[in-house]
């Protein structure tokens, strides 16, 4: 190290400093987005969750979304232009490996908030999207947990209200909703 290193590691350091705060903070699914959320679901009780028909057997689903291009109202009747989600779910009839394995990428042109058909309040509806599955499943016929689809009239079931979401309508069913709105 010779005489002049320690001052251009002081300025390097005093400039970076002074920039920090400068520099707008990072949004997860990049710089547009006005609504970020996370969600799960599992039903672990196999008598409950088996498959439609009878039948014992567990299912899952896990993902994310977000949602932009609105004016960032939480009114119902808000629309937005943008958005993204990534959902993969699961079945299985028996202990192992799960059946049917689906990944869903939504890439989303159309969304409007609405009644939630599933909870009372306002939840995300998409309108307008293209689909891409993969997975073992993706080429059934769609049902619940298998196959490739949207949910029915596009309602995601995704509250459009800031905050943590906790739901169990049954035995042995849980779903977990953490939807934050950025400025």
């Amino acid at each position: 190290m010779n005489e002049h290193s320690g001052i251009l590691i002081l300025i390097a350091t005093a400039g970076l400093l002074l920039l920090g705060p400068m520099l707008s903070g990072a949004h997860a699914y990049g710089n547009a987005a006005q609504w970020q959320v996370g969600f799960s679901g599992t039903c672990n009780v196999p008598t409950l969750c088996g498959p439609p028909g009878g039948g014992t057997g567990t299912f899952g689903l896990g993902g994310w979304c977000d949602f932009s291009g609105s004016n960032g109202s939480t009114a119902l009747g808000t629309t937005g232009t943008l958005g993204d989600c990534q959902l993969a779910q699961y079945a299985r009839t028996d202990l192992g490996q799960p059946n049917n394995p689906v990944h869903l990428a939504v890439d989303i042109t159309g969304w409007t908030i609405m009644p939630n058909a599933f909870a009372p309040g306002l939840s995300f509806h998409i309108t307008a999207a293209t689909m891409k599955c993969t997975g073992p499943g993706a080429t059934l016929p769609p049902t619940l947990f298998s196959g490739c689809s949207l949910p029915p009239g596009g309602d995601t079931g995704i509250p459009a209200a800031a905050g943590h979401f906790s739901l169990s309508p049954f035995t042995g069913y849980h779903v977990n909703v953490q939807v934050t709105q950025l400025p």
